[in-house]
């Protein structure tokens, strides 16, 4: 439970103990109290005097009575209003201190929301104008580009009950819109945009994509395509055309490319060098040997095309292989002509042809 709701809730408990403190309090006073004679202006005494029975004053005359000492019950009475006024601004230092406490989750829980509602219009704002053109007009992705961003793996609202997922989401689309993501050649590698990678983006601009992707509503994304027309822009995404990769010199750079889920990130391509996965076989000599094991060795001789096949998707040939698939129809990253050149270098890997 909330601090401040607990500490709100004990100074609202102690108010109400006081109150009925003071209340009984005066309401045995008033009881036990006589009630006074009220007087209105001057109390005077008649004096009578028989004629002559005085020298100095012959007639009757009126005299104001001899004041006497204070009335106890007269002291008693302002001591009781005097109680009554403390106790009063003690009840406002309560209340103002529980009311204090209790607004204080209010005021933080408003303020929070609308810190998020305006990092998502902003967030909203930059996306539009530098994630707009690989990621597409809705979040949905374009292919050879950008990844979909509006899915539901993304969205607060389906990983808010799995705190250790929502947190590892946050993290890994924190980190890649900062530092990008590099990809094999001939394919669109993300930059990365935070200042600290050499982007244009500063922290809170970071967090304020980042809130878009993970809050922001299905109208809020099909809004981009005005908010690209507000800021004089063309609806259409202007995706950038990835470099042409083609033959056996293009295959050696996509293979050997320093990006994940390039080839190097488990085959070796130098004589006598171990693979960084012990069961991905050394590929240096790949064009004379061929396939290692029978059951490729098997496939081979029945489909001409089985090395295109089993890059575009080996996981779809070998349920449970560690290497992914790689062609575009799969869920991977290259295009057919990428394919095809990497075939086409593998193949001529140990016969002395390959691009130095």
């Amino acid at each position: 439970m909330d601090i401040n709701v607990v500490l709100g809730a004990t100074s609202l408990v102690l108010l109400l103990v006081f109150v009925g403190f003071f209340g009984y309090a005066i309401r045995e006073q008033e009881a036990n109290e006589p009630e006074e004679e009220q007087l209105r202006g001057v109390a005077l005494l008649r004096q009578h005097y028989p004629a002559g029975a005085t020298l100095e004053q012959p007639t009757p005359y009126w005299v104001a009575p001899i004041p006497v000492s204070p009335d106890p019950l007269e002291i008693a009475s302002n001591l009781d209003k005097k109680i009554v006024v403390g106790a009063a601004m003690l009840f406002a230092l309560f209340v103002l201190t529980g009311a204090y406490f209790l607004a204080v989750p209010v005021v933080r829980a408003h303020g929070t929301e609308n810190q998020l509602e305006q990092r998502v219009v902003r967030g909203q704002g930059i996306y539009a104008n530098v994630c707009y053109d690989c990621h597409g007009e809705t979040g949905q992705g374009i292919a050879g580009a950008g990844l979909p961003l509006n899915t539901s793996a993304n969205k607060y609202t389906e990983l808010e009950g799995d705190p250790i997922q929502l947190k590892e989401r946050t993290f890994a689309l924190q980190r890649v819109i900062e530092r990008g993501r590099a990809k094999p050649a001939g394919t669109l590698s993300m930059p990365g945009w935070a200042r600290s990678e050499g982007g244009p983006l500063n922290p809170e601009q970071v967090q304020q994509v980042l809130a878009f992707i993970m809050w922001a509503t299905e109208e809020e994304w099909a809004d981009l395509v005005t908010v690209r027309l507000e800021a004089d822009l063309k609806p259409e995404p202007q995706t950038p055309k990835p470099e042409v990769v083609t033959g056996t010199e293009g295959g050696k750079r996509l293979t050997q490319a320093n990006a994940q889920q390039s080839c190097t990130t488990c085959h070796a391509f130098e004589a006598g060098k171990q693979s960084l996965l012990p069961l991905a076989p050394n590929l240096s000599d790949y064009g004379v040997k061929g396939p290692l094991s029978a059951e490729l060795q098997k496939l081979k001789a029945s489909d001409p095309q089985w090395l295109t096949k089993w890059l575009e998707g080996a996981p779809t040939i070998k349920p449970g292989i560690a290497m992914p698939s790689f062609g575009q129809k799969n869920g991977g990253q290259l295009s057919d002509d990428n394919i095809k050149a990497i075939v086409e270098y593998l193949m001529v890997l140990g016969t002395g042809k390959e691009p130095k």
